[in-house]
């Protein structure tokens, strides 16, 4: 249900979501089946997108993923526009195996390819939650039994022997050697996630059982992460790719958290500190560790670790919210394309061919999500003649909604307001002044206590906090939850404000990646400023003095009723 509301005019998710809903339709290629396009170039002349392989399986249950996950945020009917025909594009290419299949195409073969079936289940997920669709979840069930069934199964773990399999089978290989040598962060590794949360649907044991074996293969039996949760660098792990090996970290958490595996979640735990010491703490990654292939940063990546920080948070390391909420506020943020008014027209005769085209390409690419973007800048020209990524401009709004539905929780004893955000849940509403004024203030939408995050740079003794407008007479301690600091009332009633205000802390850093050092300006958890700025599309132009209350605005947006 589409509901409208006031809120501070600062950081409002389902606005963001609403402006990727004109990129996600923008890419649609209604020429050719629908077909999504994969690559954006928006620097070249002239500006173009292109097809590749990855549309059939890959991209199309992307963009199916992500247009159902930014309706459930804005309630918006342009995110309806191409589901139809999206989704029976998509029914189209599952064989009566259960896996679903690319056909053959200019550069690849007929085949099942395990890297894309991730994104065919997260499209099945979102099409059962958001659309109630039976039909998904049969499919969904299916397919885990599927790949139940095409998986190498050893004493205690599962895995692929190869990415891409024909109708025929696995290709020929010594499957017991691979067994140790075989990269899960490209093939079963990405499935953990989408199966854990599909046992939880259906529930389906077989699907929960499916992602713990590959669970245990990522973590003891595949050489993919060192005991110190560094990764591999090797070519045959991609050198390090990141998103891989981060989205198949964030499996594992998942698994971890759904199954109540203590060891998964401290193994996730173990390799994502690692992982944060390959970017910067205001969520830049690399795409690859092999320095001569790191160059720029895939949103993917970013959404990946911060969507992981908040399954550590949900399991209990209440520490990882901050991390979770710096990502979010910084590089994915400022990954988005809000604006179109520095993409050059064209100076070049155009002509459209049967796999590209050069119509309307920066109209439709706003919204979108940078595909290789700089610590500095949105655009990358290091390695890639590309500027967007379809799965970027997707995962992008996966984040969103993962902020989105995370930013409030609640458990048997109180409502959590855990990012420091304007939200809208069935529990509470949120306001945020941030970060322009230390102020945040809770509707409370039920009977409960209610618990605000404190931010590790505020001083929980210079922290205010008012009911319905007055201080309460005796002043509660604040909580410490692991090694976070919740300030906590008492019971309250449906209808509750509780405000709290407090200093923004200004602070200078200074972080190094791929031989540059960066001095970056915060206000509290926001980048207002990076130096050396950008010098083809310069990011964090956000006025660091500018501390003038924002105005109160209407919003209209969508409460997400259920979680990924």
């Amino acid at each position: 249900m589409t509901k409208t509301d006031r809120f501070p005019d600062t950081v409002f998710l389902p606005d963001r979501a609403r402006l990727a809903i004109n990129c996600l339709n923008g890419c649609v290629n209604t020429k050719h089946n629908h077909l999504p396009f994969c690559l954006t170039d928006l620097t070249g002349d002239p500006p173009r997108m292109a097809h590749t392989q990855f549309d059939w399986s890959d991209h199309t249950s992307r963009v199916i993923d992500a247009l159902l996950l930014a309706k459930a945020m804005t309630g918006d009917a342009a995110a309806s526009t191409h589901l139809p025909a999206l989704t029976q594009l998509f029914d189209s290419g599952f064989g009566t195996d259960g896996l679903h299949y690319t056909p053959e195409n200019p550069w690849s073969f007929h085949h099942a390819n395990m890297h894309y079936q991730r994104s065919v289940l997260n499209a099945l997920l979102s099409l059962a939650l958001v659309e109630g669709s039976d039909t998904a979840r049969r499919q969904g069930n299916k397919l885990a039994r599927a790949l139940t069934e095409i998986s190498i199964h050893r004493e205690g773990y599962a895995y692929f022997p190869a990415v891409e399999r024909s109708p025929e089978g696995w290709p020929r290989g010594d499957w017991s050697i691979l067994g140790s040598g075989v990269d899960p962060a490209n093939t079963n590794g990405r499935l953990i996630f989408g199966l854990s949360r599909l046992a939880e649907l259906l529930p389906d044991s077989e699907a929960g059982e499916l992602a713990g074996a590959y669970a245990r293969h990522v973590m003891h039996a595949s050489s993919a992460f060192a005991s110190d949760g560094s990764f591999a660098t090797g070519m045959e792990f991609r050198e390090g790719h990141f998103h891989s090996r981060a989205v198949t970290m964030l499996g594992v958490i998942r698994y971890g958290h759904a199954q109540r595996d203590a060891s998964a979640i401290e193994w996730g735990r173990r390799v994502f500190d690692r992982a944060l010491q390959y970017g910067t703490s205001f969520g830049w990654f690399p795409e690859r560790l092999v320095k001569s292939r790191a160059h720029g940063c895939e949103t993917c990546a970013i959404v990946d670790m911060m969507e992981s920080a908040i399954w550590l948070a949900k399991c209990g390391h209440s520490q990882y919210w901050e991390h979770a909420e710096r990502f979010l506020r910084n590089q994915l943020l400022e990954s988005q394309v809000t604006r179109i008014d520095w993409v050059k027209p064209s100076t070049q005769p155009t002509e459209d061919s049967e796999w590209e085209t050069t119509e309307n390409v920066a109209q439709r690419s706003l919204g979108g999500f940078a595909g290789w973007s700089q610590p500095n800048d949105l655009v990358s020209k290091v390695m890639h003649r590309w500027d967007l990524y379809t799965c970027c401009s997707a995962q992008g709004v996966r984040g969103l909604f993962n902020a989105w539905s995370h930013a409030t929780t609640i458990d048997k004893q109180a409502v959590s307001v855990n990012l420091l955000i304007n939200s809208a849940s069935e529990h509470a509403t949120v306001r945020s002044w941030l970060p322009a004024e230390g102020r945040v203030e809770v509707t409370l939408h039920r009977h409960t206590e209610l618990r605000i995050r404190v931010p590790s740079w505020v001083d929980p003794r210079n922290l205010v906090l008012k009911i319905n407008g007055k201080e309460p007479a005796s002043r509660e301690t604040p909580h410490r939850f692991s090694d976070t600091v919740f300030v906590r009332t008492g019971p309250l009633a449906a209808g509750t404000v509780v405000e709290a205000s407090f200093p923004v802390a200004a602070a200078t850093t200074r972080e190094t990646v791929l031989d540059t050092t960066y001095e970056v300006e915060w206000r509290g958890d926001t980048v207002v400023g990076i130096s050396p700025g950008g010098t083809r599309v310069p990011l964090y132009q956000r006025q660091p003095g500018a501390t003038t209350p924002p105005e109160m605005v209407e919003k209209t947006f969508s409460v997400a009723a259920f979680h990924l």
